[in-house]
């Protein structure tokens, strides 16, 4: 049998090359990591995602680089790009459910349009040099349209489909559709990873159990709320603060906008991580106007997350 493969999703403004080399080193669990999706803005792909992609900003991180496109020439410039730095397996974002990004005909907005979905990935198939993988939806408005869509990824020959059994309009809400789920990993001629609403390990179990044919999951929002989900024995203040530290000490060397800067984005992380912090914890977090007092804080938050 085939190893099970365990990935993580990306998350914009969560799952930066800090995140990812902070994660990788204390807490582990995964395969490999796909970064934020990589686009292209007035006519050049974006510098600070290359910047985030970048080999030695990830170095000793198995990373997966993922684009964002609904035009071939846009595509391959990422590609090129992408090539360039060594990489030889890209994923390609045909999921992102936001209005923002949808509604313009990217991501899960594709997902409408199967003729531009084919133009794409004949292109990239052709690109030479390197692989795709594909992170998928079940459709933008039909829960069906991936019957139009999984025929057409044979020419890219996938290195793995990521299936979330959403709707884009749905979003995040609304259940999961696990039919048309079954129907696409028993249509599939490529690996079909399970991504969406995973919070604990023995849903991994669950679905491994059920789905035998089922070639591994993806991970998303729960890794960066309990980045230790997939190694129980690390759910300790002791790895959380290694962890937290090290992001720290990310941010401290890499922004140039002094502690203001650091402080924001240090914030920023606990609109996720570790929910089950008390209240009063996470207030004095969100009060803290110094990185002292925020440290001091974050500290008090994690111990108390695992310390009740």
């Amino acid at each position: 049998m085939e190893r099970f493969i365990i990935s993580t999703a990306p998350l914009q403004g969560f799952t930066t090359h800090l995140w990812r080399r902070a994660h990788h080193a204390v807490m582990g669990g995964v395969d490999d990591y796909t970064t934020p999706f990589i686009r292209v803005e007035r006519g050049t792909v974006r510098r600070r995602d290359l910047a985030d992609a970048a080999p030695e900003a990830n170095r000793d991180v198995p990373v997966v680089p993922q684009i964002l496109a609904c035009e071939p020439a846009e595509a391959l410039m990422m590609v090129r790009e992408l090539t360039g730095m060594g990489y030889r397996h890209i994923d390609l974002n045909l999921g992102c459910p936001f209005p923002p990004i949808a509604l313009h005909g990217k991501g899960s907005g594709m997902l409408a349009h199967p003729e531009r979905v084919g133009e794409l990935v004949s292109a990239l198939a052709a690109a030479g040099h390197v692989r795709f993988s594909v992170k998928m939806r079940l459709g933008w408005d039909d829960d069906t349209q991936w019957q139009a869509i999984l025929p057409l990824l044979d020419a890219l020959e996938p290195v793995r489909v990521v299936v979330h059994p959403r709707i884009g309009r749905q979003q995040y809400g609304g259940e999961v559709n696990m039919t048309q789920f079954e129907q696409i990993l028993a249509t599939s001629r490529w690996p079909v990873l399970y991504n969406g609403d995973i919070t604990h390990p023995e849903q991994i179990d669950d679905l491994r159990k059920h789905y035998p044919s089922l070639a591994g999951a993806m991970v998303g929002r729960a890794l960066v709320a309990h980045p230790a989900l997939l190694w129980p024995e690390r759910a300790t203040a002791e790895h959380h603060r290694a962890f937290h530290n090290m992001l720290v000490a990310g941010y401290r060397s890499h922004l140039t906008g002094g502690d203001h800067q650091v402080l924001s984005h240090l914030k920023a992380l606990w609109q996720l991580f570790l929910p089950d912090a008390p209240a009063r914890a996470r207030k004095a977090i969100k009060k803290a106007t110094s990185l002292p007092a925020y440290l001091a804080a974050a500290d008090a938050a994690i111990e108390a997350a695992f310390h009740k």
